[in-house]
């Protein structure tokens, strides 16, 4: 039996995807470097720092991975602080899940400070039992070992967790490792929603649907 909900947070539970996609896509516009076309499916799980680094990495040598990252936060500090909403049906579906017994948890890319501040204005915070960034376990969401490492944390088996996430790439992986997954719309992954229905144990194009 399933007793544990992990939670993507951006795309998933707040309508940030514009926000973030869009600083990464401005600032490699901005600063000439060219891309591939999935760029976003790519960077998505791997966080503000990881993306820092992919780009660094992969992408330009001019910069450095700290002044990537600086520029990143800079301009999401003020969205999550601020203007973030949160997706449709999110907190009522999030009380009944919870009304239900199931443990629910956040595990995000973004970095802690943004998530608990964009959480507690949305005043969600206080349902889930753990919200986790992906700094708090030195993985990002394309590793294996981070999914492992939460079930642990949570105190359940990865097969006892489901994993809900608007990215294809986290719901692939975390299959692997014998999760539950459910596949949310987003329109950032619109050209991967039928692949995602596919691969997920349930797909959603409303929160509603998970009750």
């Amino acid at each position: 039996m399933q007793k544990a909900y992990i939670f993507d947070l951006d795309g998933t539970l707040v309508d940030s995807m514009p926000v973030g996609v869009g600083i990464v896509l401005g600032f490699l516009d901005e600063k000439g470097i060219s891309y591939p076309d999935d760029i976003v499916t790519t960077l998505t799980p791997l966080g503000y720092k990881g993306s820092a680094k992919y780009i660094a990495d992969h992408l330009s040598e001019d910069f450095s991975v700290e002044g990537i990252y600086e520029h990143f936060k800079e301009r999401t500090l003020r969205a999550y602080g601020e203007t973030i909403p949160l997706k449709p049906h999110v907190k009522e579906v999030l009380e009944g899940l919870k009304s239900q017994g199931y443990s629910l948890n956040v595990l995000t890319a973004s970095p802690q400070l943004l998530t608990d501040i964009c959480m507690k204005r949305l005043q969600i915070y206080d349902l889930f039992d753990n919200v986790w960034s992906i700094d708090a376990f030195g993985m990002t969401k394309a590793e294996e070992g981070i999914y492992m490492e939460a079930a642990r944390r949570i105190g359940v088996s990865p097969q006892e967790c489901i994993m809900a996430d608007d990215n294809l790439n986290v719901l692939k992986t975390a299959k692997k490792v014998g999760m539950g997954t459910v596949g949310v719309y987003d329109p950032s992954s619109e050209n991967v929603k039928e692949e995602m229905r596919l691969i997920a144990d349930k797909y959603v194009e409303d929160f509603s649907e998970l009750l």
